[in-house]
């Protein structure tokens, strides 16, 4: 999986497309699940789909061998750790192989009860405005991936914008992190002594390393600890405006108590564009603004 293979080279044949469009909805999504797990951990167990989808283990082992019959030689079975990893020259059935595929799974899984079934064809028109797609090397993904799931640690070649040049850190992540506009991973580094985000598209090169384990995420403060946003309503807005403002975030009395992962707090400003270095001074454009500010300063240049 170098960088300089072609997303083309990673397309099915046109033989096996055929095959795929005549699986059922349920079989295919099932299907997905498989590989996008193996692709995301490195490995994969009948356990994904009993779990996720309910069914037998012999209706998982039956699923294993379509899949197997769509692409033979995509698996190859561990018989000390018993499971299935990805061969060497593992090439996608059901998924694109682009990596914003695998990161839209992950967004998804976020909720408990996230819906997995599209709205019927009656449903509304909608248009979902998204921000320009930062695609990411495949092989540096599901490097970084795997040892978050695995619990690991990786090598990484990483671009930080403060040096001129890579440098190198051994990582052991914890999250995959989206903070509304680009995929962070959150991990302890070995070179800083502590746990820091590292940007996904900044990483040139991913090693895992699969016998070292990696720093538990328990121990990240930042991440475990929370601290509270009291937002409210811009003061110098009409009332009528205050009024529409605090009915559209349920607002009480014009404010509002929003917890937020104390490493996670400077995203969030930025997120909300309430980050106090960077207001507007116009109440109509900054409508809402953060009322304690000075209790997350340490917080918002880290």
């Amino acid at each position: 999986h170098g960088r300089g293979r072609t997303m083309e080279a990673m397309k099915p044949s046109d033989t096996a497309n055929e095959t795929i469009d005549a699986l059922k909805w349920d079989l295919r999504q099932r299907l997905k699940l498989l590989e996008c797990t193996l692709l995301l951990t490195g490995w994969v167990r009948t356990g994904a789909l009993t779990e996720s989808f309910g069914i037998s283990r012999a209706q998982a082992s039956k699923d294993f061998a379509v899949y197997q019959s769509l692409r033979p030689g995509n698996l190859v079975y561990n018989k000390s750790r018993k499971y299935y990893e990805p061969a060497a020259d593992f090439r996608p059935a059901l998924l694109s192989g682009k990596t914003s595929e695998m990161l839209e799974v992950l967004a998804a899984m976020r909720g408990v009860d996230s819906p997995v079934v599209a709205l019927a064809a009656a449903g509304p028109d909608v248009e979902v405005l998204r921000p320009m797609e930062r695609e990411l090397d495949l092989a540096v993904f599901r490097a970084v991936s795997a040892a978050a799931s695995n619990r690991h640690r990786v090598a990484v070649t990483y671009q930080s914008m403060n040096r001129p040049e890579p440098v190198d850190v051994v990582l052991s992540p914890h999250t995959l992190v989206y903070s509304g506009f680009r995929w962070h991973v959150r991990a302890f580094s070995d070179g800083h002594g502590e746990y820091r985000d590292f940007v996904l598209a900044r990483m040139r090169t991913a090693l895992p390393l699969p016998e070292e384990e990696g720093v538990p995420g328990k121990e990240d403060r930042d991440w475990h600890e929370e601290v509270v946003l009291e937002v409210g309503v811009h003061p110098e807005l009409p009332e009528p405006q205050r009024t529409v403002i605090a009915a559209d975030f349920g607002m009480v009395d014009g404010r509002i108590r929003y917890p937020v992962r104390r490493a996670m707090v400077p995203y969030v400003l930025r997120l909300m564009q309430i980050d106090p270095e960077r207001e507007h001074p116009d109440p109509k454009v900054q409508q809402i603004r953060l009322f304690n500010p000075e209790e997350i300063r340490p917080l918002r240049w880290d």
